[in-house]
């Protein structure tokens, strides 16, 4: 594939909600996400989805744990744009480089404490078997509320979509996070 199936509103198109959101993130209005500027083609899914997934990103989960999921995640499934991203995002919550080489790729080359080895290998899980072992759960049950595990399973189901989402449409990644991404060994192909 060269180039976007479905490319970004150009700015004449963004309605308020999306300048705003723009506005505030990684790139602003100068480099806008686009996964914002593709997705708001259709406003009213993406006005609900940006409510679900902030509700995801934002919820009851540790940040730092949400983060080490969102790059298991994007690596295990391919999801270079949300790699790209949540590289910058993740140092914001205290996620390493070598923490994150680790994610995108031999993720055993780290001490990872019991409940983040047991978030990631959910995710492996996941990808190996498209269910997380009763082994796995059994780690993640006894420290996370039942609401947390259902907010944990659904933070994984959630950025699987968005990989399958964001490669199907051809969403490519902005040079300011590709740069980002470039400093972190390991991750998906670019």
């Amino acid at each position: 594939m060269t180039g976007p199936r479905i490319s970004p509103l150009p700015p004449d198109q963004w309605d308020d909600r999306l300048r705003r959101l723009l506005e505030a993130s990684p790139g602003g209005t100068e480099e806008p996400m686009h996964i914002f500027a593709t997705l708001a083609r259709n406003p009213e899914l993406f006005r609900r989805w940006i409510g679900f997934g902030g509700a995801l990103l934002y919820g009851q989960l540790p940040r730092r744990l949400c983060e080490l999921v969102i790059l298991r995640t994007a690596y295990r499934f391919d999801g270079r744009y949300e790699w790209a991203q949540h590289v910058e995002m993740g140092a914001a919550v205290g996620v390493t480089h070598d923490e994150m080489a680790a994610l995108g790729g031999d993720v055993d080359s780290l001490p990872w404490d019991a409940l983040e080895r047991a978030v990631i290998r959910a995710v492996d899980d996941t990808k190996d078997h498209g269910v997380v072992s009763d082994t796995t759960w059994a780690t993640l049950s006894g420290s996370m509320s039942d609401s947390e595990l259902i907010e944990l399973m659904m933070l994984i189901g959630h950025y699987l979509m968005l990989t399958f989402v964001l490669r199907s449409i051809g969403t490519e990644v902005e040079p300011r996070a590709a740069k980002l991404a470039a400093e972190v060994q390991g991750g998906p192909a670019a």
